[in-house]
């Protein structure tokens, strides 16, 4: 499918917002906060879907209850119940003869759609994440990073002690990062030739669509070993495997990689100012003058609230030392590192924060 500009995703985005305020204002006080507590419900029943691949039977088309409960040895009753639940919520419908079906939205949860955000589900519903949620009230009252507060450790030690959820979790941002990578590569004018060099990239998913649409790049993938391992299989079955070069490093302790780009994306969100410095100056340390650092982020201004951003910032706040920041503040953070000012460009997915090596 043909990725549509990044002008028309942002006129489709904001359209889409101003609609949903003005149906929202027609309501009740009282039947708008309805609905915002029933997202609580919403988000448990899509777990519920994806931890037992509930909606799996009905790729193929409708059943009914019944029928997917044989399929997967479940309970009739309940699995007819959690489906009109579904439906509720425009994931499933429902039949007048009892029959359930899959809308486009709710093929989502279903682990071999090629869209699939079923690694989304799983991870924001996942038990780390609930507990870095429930802390919020002594979080307003001390500041302290909801998740490090709750356990005595950050996410990333959580995730370095148990493998399966560090893989994934690496698989739900790869996931996300396939959304947003063809808008985000239509809206900057990559070089020709040269080396793009993805930091913190993972497994590569970033990386490699940047390699497919602009053949004449080479890759430098920058990480630590565990997701360096995974990236080597991901980058060969995008047959881009022999244009990237594996570089372990460190977002801290330095790196070794010379290149023309550098991708941060979504690396920047998770750390404090102090951090981020950090982070931006072991780039400068390792870049020549006059290379670029693209930052991939959802950008926040102080005073703006917009869904997804705003919400993103408190899931900062709740898992992370990090927040969502502005296009100024991370000029400011920069310019401490060695880097000056770029253009600013809105994807539609991504807002891209271009700095230079001075």
């Amino acid at each position: 499918m043909r990725t549509p500009p990044p002008a028309v995703v942002r006129f489709v985005q904001r359209l889409s917002r101003t609609l949903g305020r003005a149906g929202a204002a027609l309501k009740p006080r009282q039947a708008r906060l309805l609905d915002l507590t029933g997202g609580v419900a919403a988000i448990m029943l899509m777990r519920a879907a994806v931890q037992t691949r509930l909606v799996e039977p009905l790729a193929a088309g409708p059943l009914t209850a019944g029928e997917v409960a044989r399929r997967l040895g479940l309970h009739a009753d309940t699995v007819h119940r959690v489906l009109r639940g579904l439906a509720v919520y425009g994931l499933a419908r429902l039949a007048p003869d009892g029959r359930f079906s899959l809308t486009s939205t709710g093929r989502l949860l279903l682990d071999g759609d090629p869209h699939s955000m079923a690694g989304w589900i799983r991870y924001v519903t996942s038990p780390m994440v609930i507990l870095g949620w429930s802390r919020l009230p002594e979080t307003l009252r001390d500041g302290r990073p909801a998740f490090n507060a709750a356990t005595g450790t950050t996410i990333w030690q959580h995730l370095a002690e148990h493998p399966e959820e560090e893989e994934g979790f690496a698989r739900t941002m790869r996931e996300l990062t396939l959304l947003a990578a063809p808008l985000i590569i239509a809206a900057y004018p990559w070089p020709r030739s040269g080396t793009v060099c993805d930091v913190g990239g993972g497994a590569g998913g970033m990386l490699a669509e940047v390699l497919r649409a602009r053949e004449g790049l080479r890759g430098l993938l920058v990480d630590q070993p565990g997701p360096l391992a995974a990236a080597r299989d991901y980058l060969a079955s995008q047959g881009v495997a022999d244009r990237v070069d594996l570089v372990e490093g460190d977002l801290f302790d330095g790196l070794e990689a010379s290149a023309d780009v550098y991708l941060l994306k979504d690396v920047l969100h998770d750390w404090d100012d102090a951090q981020c410095a950090r982070i931006l100056g072991t780039i400068r340390a390792a870049a020549p003058r006059g290379a670029r650092v693209l930052i991939l982020e959802w950008l926040q201004e102080p005073n703006r609230a917009e869904f997804p951003v705003s919400i993103s910032d408190l899931m900062m706040l709740a898992q992370t030392e990090g927040r969502q920041r502005s296009a100024d503040e991370f000029f400011a953070i920069a310019a401490e590192a060695g880097f000056a000012a770029g253009r600013v460009i809105d994807s539609g997915a991504y807002g891209i924060v271009e700095l230079t090596a001075v």
